[in-house]
This record gives structure tokens, sequence and C-alpha cells, in this order.
């Protein structure tokens, strides 16, 4: 689980839902995390096999990105 491209990935704060996964599609992606909101305002998680410490580590490697990427020091 150490797919460099997916931090590397540009942010889109304009793209529908459906763009964002189908954007992801063209990808030969091995694992795979959605966070989502459903139309009732409930939040909505599912994920390839992985543990959940597997799941920690991507969502902080996410987290880092989110704070740090482009940054000078950040290290992927």
């Amino acid at each position: 689980m150490n797919n460099k491209n997916v931090v590397e990935l540009p942010a889109s704060n304009n793209y529908t839902a459906e763009q964002a996964l189908q954007s992801a599609m063209k990808k030969n992606l091995t694992d795979v995390m959605v966070i989502a909101y459903d139309d009732d305002g409930d939040l909505f998680i599912r994920s390839s096999k992985m543990t959940r410490a597997e799941g920690l580590f991507m969502l902080e490697k996410a987290k880092e990105w989110t704070m740090y990427a482009g940054q000078e020091g950040y290290d992927q």
C-alpha cells in the first residue's frame, strides 16, 4: 500500500462526485478508500480489502498531503 501516485494526484474543488470517481477509475489503483457524504448527510466509508491499521495509515498520508503538499520540507 505504498502507491505514491495517490499522494501526487492534483486536488480539485470543482469535481462532482461522479467526476472524481471516474477520474480515479482511470488509474491503476491497488488500494482504495472512499469517504463521502450521502444525500442524507451521513458519512459513507468503503474500502478495498485492507486492515483498519492500513486504512488509518492511508488516512494519515492523506492528512499529511492536505496539510503539507507543495511546501518545502514535505516528504512523501
